[in-house]
């Protein structure tokens, strides 16, 4: 049965190529991703407890000690119980953020939320959102791709759900 799967396969790619003359193949373009506005983020963030040189370059870390989110699905408050980590690279200076954070929702549901990534020329820092909750009315957050955009002051960030969720 195994081999008669991997030739079957091998027959429909060989017929596949076979069939295009060399050299004029060319694939289509991906579709790009369809974002959806998820929520802006005013995080409210202490002085530096401290910058020390460690393996992977200067790693500050700054207490997220409060805030809010807005957004068409979710809203709430930014406990106090989180910091970012971030790295500043010792060869190119690029610092890369790191943080961790919680969110308490107005209807009482607690998010953990993790993001990452480099600053970029302008100030302002891309992201990657990671998220987590057991909370039956936010699931849909454990499965998303998220991405944000943390503003040049450093205060407010926006994300964008790279995935397709749910409708309600």
């Amino acid at each position: 049965m195994r081999l008669s799967l991997l030739t079957s396969i091998y027959l429909a790619a060989t017929g596949a190529i076979s069939q295009q003359t060399p050299g004029t193949y060319t694939p289509a373009p991906p579709p790009p991703p369809v974002l959806t506005f998820l929520y802006t983020c005013y995080a409210i963030c202490d002085n530096r407890l401290y910058t020390t040189q460690g393996p992977r370059g200067l790693r500050t870390t700054i207490p997220i000690i409060g805030g809010n989110f807005t957004g068409p699905r979710l809203r709430g408050q930014i406990l106090d119980v989180g910091a970012d980590w971030g790295v500043t690279d010792p060869q190119t200076g690029i610092f890369s953020a790191d943080t961790r954070y919680n969110f308490l929702t107005d209807d009482g549901a607690n998010i953990f939320l993790q993001t990452s990534g480099p600053a970029q020329p302008d100030g302002s820092l891309h992201l990657r959102g990671v998220f987590e909750t057991g909370d039956k009315d936010y699931y849909w957050l454990n499965n998303i791709v998220g991405k944000g955009e943390l503003a040049s002051d450093w205060n407010s960030t926006t994300f964008y759900n790279g995935s397709t969720y749910p409708a309600q």
